[in-house]
């Protein structure tokens, strides 16, 4: 039986994504990812679903179709805050072939010049804010992928009062040529055209 692909396609542009992972997309039958995802990768012929918050009706498609050939495609890297956690619920890893991407937190951290071995990663996208400050207090450097939820002026707000003195990037549209990084110190003023723009990679650096 044919393995699920599952493919990290990076921040979004050919550019990033790897060789093998377009060699793996050329060879499905059916791709599923996000419709910008869908736009960039899938190729003429192949069937194409949205992957959105439709999470169970999407297995329901690759348990119907995997035998055609079943690609998967993952924003930045599928194991990070992915896919491939929902994915693993239903099949084994002897099932399932990962391809890695760029995730958007090792852009960020490129961007910044900043190594990032010893960094904390979490996520608020879609997932409750409490806590964060004080997993963020326990490290130096903490990567934090905001969401609607949870947006970049509302985490800067809590995180600026709590803890030591931080120096916060604010890193929107990375790989794109909308890409922006805004710099703020704890105590700055969030600017007011930012707010609004929910998607980034924050960046918090304790001093």
């Amino acid at each position: 039986m044919q393995k699920i692909k599952v493919i990290g396609v990076g921040p979004g542009i050919r550019s990033m994504i790897t060789f093998e992972a377009l060699e793996a997309i050329k060879g499905a039958r059916v791709v599923i990812g996000g419709k910008r995802h869908l736009e960039e990768f899938a190729l003429p012929g192949q069937e194409k679903y949205i992957l959105a918050n439709n999470l169970e009706e999407i297995a329901a498609i690759i348990r119907g179709r995997r035998e055609e050939g079943v690609a998967v495609l993952a924003t930045g890297d599928p194991g990070l805050y992915g896919v491939l956690s929902f994915l693993k619920k239903f099949w084994d890893p002897g099932e399932i072939e990962v391809f890695p991407g760029v995730s958007s937190v090792q852009l960020a951290f490129a961007r910044l010049c900043l190594p990032w071995h010893d960094a904390m990663i979490l996520s608020a996208h879609g997932r409750p804010s409490g806590g964060l400050a004080e997993l963020a207090a326990q490290s130096s450097k903490t990567a934090l992928l905001t969401g609607s939820d949870n947006p970049p002026e509302k985490l800067f707000k809590l995180l600026e009062n709590t803890g030591p003195e931080r120096k916060f990037y604010f890193c929107f549209d990375l790989s794109m040529p909308s890409e922006y990084i805004l710099e703020l110190k704890s105590g700055e003023i969030y600017p007011e055209e930012l707010k609004g723009r929910h998607n980034c990679v924050m960046v918090v650096l304790n001093d």
